[in-house]
């Protein structure tokens, strides 16, 4: 699967000269930013590197003043492409070469070699790009596209062969044929609709006495959506157009012909839509993209994960005042600019433009999860976020020492709970001494809490393992090691100390002597071996109020949303060690 990797425009509209860096391990790309700032451009110009016919020289010509020396003014766009065996494509659409036909304007490099031209085009045939604007398509063409894959794919093999070679062979005859098709199809997608609303369904509506196989397909075969409403798809409110016409398109993706790596550009996909239709909307997306590479612009924070900002891209535009000669007045004119939202002002004005809040605590639930301190509660609530697991309501104990101090009140609380609204609780404790002690104990007294539905875990370390024979693993040995010593340098630089290497902490975990030590003991060790003089100004092993302080630092600091360089870390780190996603799902399910 080719997934693009890079894109860079020049030339385009209210943009000059931008290039967006993509993350292809996701494949969703949100534009986001005010109105007017060049979100739709950025589309536009992706959607004319793949239709240059659909070039506007009046329109699409930069409205900016470029000084270009004799230059062309004519747009430029650049797509890198990456493959599975990260072979690096970068094809670009010039237009000015286009206008001339020359070869239109295509050229291309493989690994920074020159690519032929015919090996260009064999790239670009393998490709299949959708552009869904933000004004209503629900219109025959799409309804074309629908309906020739219809007939074109084998979805029902046995069934539908024959059907097809007698339709195509006696289609005069056999028109009840093609409604049974078309009804087939049609009680598919309902499926999908219904997700969104379960009054809505689907039905193709065909003639009586079709003159042309083809044509009756194209011209006659008309769409209806039923929501206990009027039937006719133009009939709808502009949200549910704009939700048809964007299912529809995926259904029709979903039922191509050849597997081709497929890009898809929505424009505002949550416009007209309510939150709730906006949440269904995005989760569609979560599932429907796995094979398909999809750019969107929004102004809803619902398509926004701010715990995944690798691939959203706020934009901004510098505004100048330009005399126009055809309306023989000064006009404003933007021009677009990629904001850097790795600073923490970008992910502040992504916030102020789509009004995103941070979550506020919640209350005791029916699902819960009882940790020994909050440090232990804010790495876990964050990886949560991080993976977008939803997890349940998470408390404190101060302590594992108050375990049964916490448990005896919710006993005592939930007394007259029926059975099926009995709490249920996961106790998870650190895997050193005391939460050792702590475990056992407790498990021992299970029986004690008839009211409360319990489990009793101890902590696993990053790679899964759960150490014996005296360990000391605590919540900082489940953290990846190297997002323990970035948040740990962090630190020792504010202090004016030197910091240590990760990769030394690594190769210490490895080693049988050390894994029962834990993170902790290993990072003091290597701590003051790089500050021999003063490496005691900072203390992590002891009981002392001080070390707790610095653990409560070091997990704090450990907020993700925001914090690009940081989720970049532990993308990396998720795919070197799957077990803590593993255990936070696990832990993070109730039945």
């Amino acid at each position: 699967m080719l997934k693009i990797k890079e894109l860079t425009i020049e030339r385009f509209r209210s943009i000059k000269n931008i290039k967006f860096c993509i993350d292809t391990s996701y494949n969703q790309i949100a534009l986001c930013g005010q109105n007017n700032v060049g979100k739709t451009n950025t589309l536009r110009a992706i959607n004319l590197f793949f239709n240059p016919q659909d070039y506007q020289q009046t329109v699409d010509m930069p409205r900016i003043k470029v000084a270009t020396g004799g230059a062309s003014v004519h747009p430029k766009i650049s797509l890198t492409f990456v493959n599975e065996m990260n072979e690096m494509f970068k094809i670009t659409r010039d237009i000015a070469l286009f206008l001339t036909n020359e070869d239109e304007g295509l050229s291309g490099k493989k690994n920074g070699q020159k690519l032929e031209l015919p090996e260009v085009k064999k790239i670009l045939n393998e490709c299949e790009f959708v552009f869904i604007e933000s004004v209503n398509v629900v219109v025959p063409d799409l309804i074309d596209k629908l309906t020739e894959n219809v007939i074109d794919v084998k979805y029902d093999r046995a069934r539908f062969s024959k059907l097809k070679k007698d339709l195509k062979n006696a289609y005069d005859a056999y028109v009840g044929g093609l409604k049974g098709v078309l009804a087939e199809f049609a009680k598919e997608i309902s499926g999908t609709f219904k997700n969104f609303q379960s009054s809505w369904s689907v039905t193709f509506s065909t003639p009586e006495s079709p003159q042309k196989f083809r044509q009756l397909i194209s011209d006659e075969v008309s769409l209806e959506l039923d929501d206990n409403g009027s039937l006719g798809v133009s009939n709808k409110g502009a949200g549910l157009q704009r939700l048809a016409a964007i299912l529809l398109y995926f259904e029709a993706i979903s039922r191509q012909r050849n597997k081709k790596n497929v890009f898809v550009c929505i424009d505002e996909p949550d416009v007209y839509l309510h939150e709730g239709l906006q949440r269904k909307l995005k989760k569609f997306f979560d599932d429907k993209t796995a094979s398909v590479q999809l750019f969107y612009t929004t102004h809803s924070k619902t398509f926004v994960n701010p715990c995944h900002l690798q691939n959203v891209f706020l934009l901004s535009a510098n505004y100048e005042q330009q005399f126009s000669v055809r309306k023989q007045r000064k006009i404003g004119v933007a021009e677009t600019n990629l904001v850097d939202i790795s600073q923490k002002s970008g992910y502040e004005m992504i916030c102020e433009h789509l009004g995103i809040e941070l979550d506020e605590y919640e209350p005791l639930k029916q699902n819960n999860i009882v940790v020994e301190g909050n440090c232990d509660k804010n790495y876990i609530v964050n990886l949560c976020k991080f993976f977008g697991i939803i997890y349940p309501n998470i408390i404190s104990l101060n302590g594992c020492t108050n375990a049964e101090k916490f448990l005896n009140f919710y006993e005592s609380y939930y007394k007259n709970a029926s059975k099926s609204s009995k709490p249920k609780i996961k106790v998870i404790f650190d895997n050193d001494a005391a939460g050792n002690e702590a475990f056992e104990k407790m498990k021992k007294k299970k029986d004690h809490y008839p009211n409360l539905e319990m489990e009793f875990i101890l902590i696993p370390n990053f790679l899964g393992e759960i150490q014996k024979n005296n360990p000391n693993n605590e919540i900082e040995d489940f953290i990846y090691p190297e997002v323990f010593c970035f948040l740990l340098n962090n630190i020792l630089e504010r202090m004016g100390l030197n910091k240590i290497n990760e990769k030394d902490i690594c190769t210490r975990l490895k080693q049988n002597a050390f894994k029962n030590q834990g993170i902790l003991a290993i990072c003091e060790s290597l701590k003051n071996e790089a500050n021999p003089d003063n490496g005691t100004k900072v203390v992590l092993t002891s009981s002392s109020s001080n070390t707790d302080r610095l653990k409560e630092s070091l997990a704090e600091n450990f907020k993700i949303e925001g914090k690009k360089k940081l989720q970049t870390m532990l993308s990396e780190c998720d795919r070197k060690y799957p077990e803590v996603h593993k255990f936070l799902v696990d832990v993070c399910s109730f039945l």
